[in-house]
């Protein structure tokens, strides 16, 4: 798995690609985001038995020198997500912005063993307030809890006061 982190500029994924590509490695599984000015990544990557974390550090860190990023390298084991896989859903949440929202929409989520695939926030200034929107993919082994999980995120939505939904995913969508 690689991570790297730094400010945003042209060509960051190209470079880091382009590294990997020399290596003869895949990439399996990844998210890119900007954040805040700052670009992050992680790459499951997917290269030759003998290649070492040290080789491919060294490769990325050649290319992307002049980037300022932060890059780490490290050997994970495959795991199943079996046990932890089930429905698709997708929970939007949004409102004021104030402390508390992720912990408390996600503290109902593990209550529910909703386990979390993809979370994404976002703050939108507008004339009068900062808005915060929060999207999640999370999958609900037990349908049956999806009652329990709705009734739920409304009363910790109306607690935050904020607006929360949850509706199958798309299995069209990435």
């Amino acid at each position: 798995m690689l991570t790297a982190i730094g400010p945003d500029s042209y060509g960051i994924v190209a470079r880091v690609t382009a590294a990997l590509a020399e290596l003869n490695c895949n990439l399996a599984d990844s998210t890119m985001s900007n954040l805040s000015g700052h670009f992050a990544m992680i790459l499951v990557i997917d290269g030759p038995a003998e290649l070492d974390e040290k080789t491919i550090y060294r490769s990325v860190q050649s290319r992307c020198a002049e980037l300022s990023l932060l890059v780490d390298v490290k050997k994970v084991d495959e795991i199943s997500d079996n046990d932890l896989d089930g429905d698709r859903y997708i929970v939007s949440v949004y409102g004021i912005d104030r402390p508390g929202i992720v912990a408390g929409i996600c503290d109902v989520l593990a209550v529910h063993h909703a386990n979390i695939y993809d979370l994404t926030t976002r703050m939108i200034e507008t004339e009068s307030d900062l808005i915060y929107t929060m999207v999640l993919e999370v999958a609900l082994k037990d349908s049956l809890e999806l009652k329990g999980l709705g009734n739920a995120l409304d009363l910790k939505s109306s607690e935050l006061g904020v607006s929360c939904s949850i509706r199958p995913s798309d299995s069209d969508e990435l």
